[in-house]
């Protein structure tokens, strides 16, 4: 666009944007929201918080801050000890009388000779009372009155002098075993009013969100907008201290989400068109949704405090070590060392020129990263399936529970890969296309491109470095056993496919894992004399364990079941459809792709089985986009054989979405780990 379009681009700007806050459709919303959340303070409160729970169903997390870690009695019950100044907060519980609870754990002698004598409990450093220890058990209340409730949120302190036992490090106050708070209902309570304006924000970034994503589908966008207004009046009524947690998070998360939609519209059909992907008006306005919802999901969620952090303290070191060049470094994965290959902490770097920390930087990289995924599938779809089946594919690829997995995990790296193995995907399918023609410019340029995301993915991960390296040779041993059998297009594309990956596995060896060889041939004797378990020294995994783990972390877990059940009709339909298909077209293209993929899958489903050990690949998230494409294809057959298979594709629907659902939720509030993806 010329400087001189910009005046007029943003005035059509402005102009959209006022048309979008005049909706009436954002008023009622708002009004809405407003009156659900003043509502909510009215009513009795009844909360309780175990202390001493770091994760789990009722974690004491956000809700405790500058406490000690958590801890364990001898009769089993949970606790923590408090330090110089500890607090309890409780926000969301608006301006009225609370009675506030905490019980006390039992002292040790020991403990009463060296520890405080006294500690006091304030709020907003208004002095509520001192309490005297004691060596026995022992609860205390206090009532805090509605003035001392700034904006409507508790921010109770206990403070004491504090000692540290011989032996440990730590400085200790006094051990809290509990926390209750009980308010009875009082009408013309006044709510938290900066955790409401927050909400409020939330829903109008969102709604402008919507707007931008689905422009000319309005009815959509006002259905997802009291969608939203349902969820948050529901949460606010049920949880009100973690509906006001939550509050900065939906007001960055949507903001964010806004913008990205305004750059995901103008910039994605410009995209499509000099790929030669189609994209029809109608697609392009749920392809952005999907987008700006998966990326609010993702970052949104880690954004709320005290969420799962996963692995994010690991990258960020590795991240730090990559900068300061400390190339070739090395990890442990159940016992066994591995390259640690750094490639996407380099292609990330120069984002750290924006200002923002590293563990900052990569979450919101990784959201953003799995939110654009759904493109990659799309466009690997769309020419052998049509748009319909490639718009569900991406949608069944983002919102299965796999991806918000990794995301939970914090697995940088491995977000990155995948990423770049789907861009390898997707290249693929255009490189054969490519390799058909005759212009000899275009097939090399087309090699080299191959063999450049051939190498991207090598140096991003060293799970997909194994699965990519067995899938390339899959896939050039079959292009190569049909041009023997005189298939014209196998001949044409054996030699640049052949070629592509000796560039890049001869460039990533001698460049880069030529630097762990001497690790290499010492795991290699190791196996050879006492088998595969002699490398992770450990015993053989139990076989029915395994099965077990497969099954239900793996099957049910990652994809909500019906997902990988619909894979072999989708593939079954898949074959159908390229017996019609003359030559290398894209149908054809796409299964071969898939069954090479598919093929690795398999060998590492099998092989823990017969080797007796656990450690793998992540097979089954390298043939995530496998498994969407076949089941949308799967779905869309089965939507067009009458109203009872309707019916059982919303079941399944249904199924995956509440799995998908969980998933998103018990990290997010309850720091509940998620299986770590395989």
């Amino acid at each position: 666009m010329s400087v001189q379009k910009w005046p007029a681009a943003v005035g059509a700007w402005l102009r959209t944007e006022a048309m979008g806050l005049r909706h009436p459709a954002l008023w009622v919303a708002l009004v809405l929201l407003l009156g659900g959340f003043v509502l909510a303070p009215q009513l009795p409160l009844n909360y309780t918080i175990g202390v001493g729970r770091n994760e789990g169903y009722r974690s004491d997390l956000p809700y405790l801050r500058d406490f000690n870690g958590a801890e364990l009695s001898e009769d089993g019950a949970t606790f923590r000890w408090t330090t110089r100044a500890s607090h309890v907060l409780l926000p969301g519980v608006g301006r009225r009388n609370l009675i506030v609870t905490l019980d006390f754990m039992p002292s040790a002698p020991a403990v009463m000779a060296m520890g405080p004598q006294s500690f006091t409990l304030s709020v907003h450093d208004h002095l509520l009372v001192e309490v005297p220890v004691r060596m026995e058990a022992r609860r205390v209340s206090v009532l805090v009155p509605p003035a001392l409730l700034d904006d409507g949120a508790l921010d109770l302190s206990l403070r004491s002098g504090i000692f540290a036992p011989p032996g440990d490090p730590r400085l200790l106050g006094v051990p809290l075993g509990a926390v209750a708070l009980h308010a009875p209902a009082n009408l013309g309570t006044a709510p938290h009013w900066s955790a409401v304006i927050a909400w409020l924000f939330g829903a109008l970034f969102s709604w402008l969100a919507l707007r931008h994503a689905l422009g000319a589908l309005e009815r959509p966008a006002v259905l997802a907008l009291a969608l939203l207004v349902a969820l948050a009046i529901l949460a606010a009524l049920i949880n009100p201290p973690r509906w006001a947690f939550g509050s900065q998070a939906v007001v960055l998360a949507t903001s964010l989400a806004y913008i990205l939609a305004i750059v995901v519209r103008l910039g994605l059909p410009a995209l499509m068109r000099r790929i030669g992907v189609p994209l029809h008006a109608h697609t392009l306005a749920w392809l952005c949704l999907i987008i700006v919802v998966s990326f609010g999901l993702r970052y949104g969620g880690r954004l709320y405090p005290e969420s799962m952090p996963g692995d994010i303290g690991f990258h960020t070191n590795r991240f730090l070590e990559t900068s300061f060049g400390l190339i070739y470094l090395r990890s442990l994965n159940r016992g066994v060392p591995f390259p640690y290959p750094p490639g996407p902490y380099t292609l990330v770097a120069p984002l750290t020129l924006l200002g923002l920390t590293i563990p900052t930087l990569l979450q919101f990289a990784a959201a953003l990263i799995d939110a654009c995924s759904v493109v990659l599938v799309y466009s690997l779809a769309v020419r052998a399936l049509g748009q319909r089946v490639a718009l569900l594919a991406g949608a069944i690829y983002v919102f299965t529970a796999a991806t918000f997995m990794t995301t939970w995990w914090s697995f940088s790296t491995h977000i990155f890969t995948q990423f770049l193995h789907l861009l390898l995907m997707a290249g693929l399918l255009w490189a054969f296309a490519a390799w058909q023609s005759e212009d000899q410019a275009r097939r090399r340029w087309w090699t080299l491109g191959v063999a450049v995301l051939f190498s991207l993915v090598f140096l991003g991960h060293f799970g997909f470095l194994i699965n990519t390296t067995l899938f390339g040779l899959i896939l050039a041993s079959a292009v190569w056993f049909a041009g023997w059998r005189d298939v014209a297009w196998a001949q044409r594309v054996r030699w640049p496919l052949t070629i592509a990956g000796l560039l890049a596995g001869g460039f990533v060896a001698i460049f880069f894992y030529s630097a762990y060889l001497p690790m290499f041939l010492e795991q290699f004797n190791a196996a050879r004399t006492g088998g595969l378990t002699a490398v992770t020294n450990r015993d053989p995994i139990d076989r029915l364990e395994v099965l077990h783990v497969t099954w239900r972390a793996g099957f049910v877990t990652h994809y909500g079941l019906f997902p990988l059940l619909l894979l072999p009709l989708g593939l079954s339909l898949l074959v159908r459809q390229v017996r019609n298909e003359t030559g290398l077209g894209p149908q054809r293209t796409l299964l071969w792709l898939m069954a090479s993929g598919l093929v690795v899958a398999s060998f590492f489903a099998i092989f823990p089985f017969v080797s007796g050990v656990s450690n793998n690949p992540r097979w089954l998230m390298s043939i995530a986009w496998v498994v969407a494409i076949t089941a949308a294809l799967a779905v869309d057959h089965l939507w067009q054989r009458g109203h009872w298979a309707r019916l059982g594709v919303l079941v399944m629907a249904s199924f995956t979405l509440a799995n998908t659902a969980w998933l998103w939720l018990g990290p997010m509030l309850w720091r509940i780990r998620p299986p770590e993806p395989f």
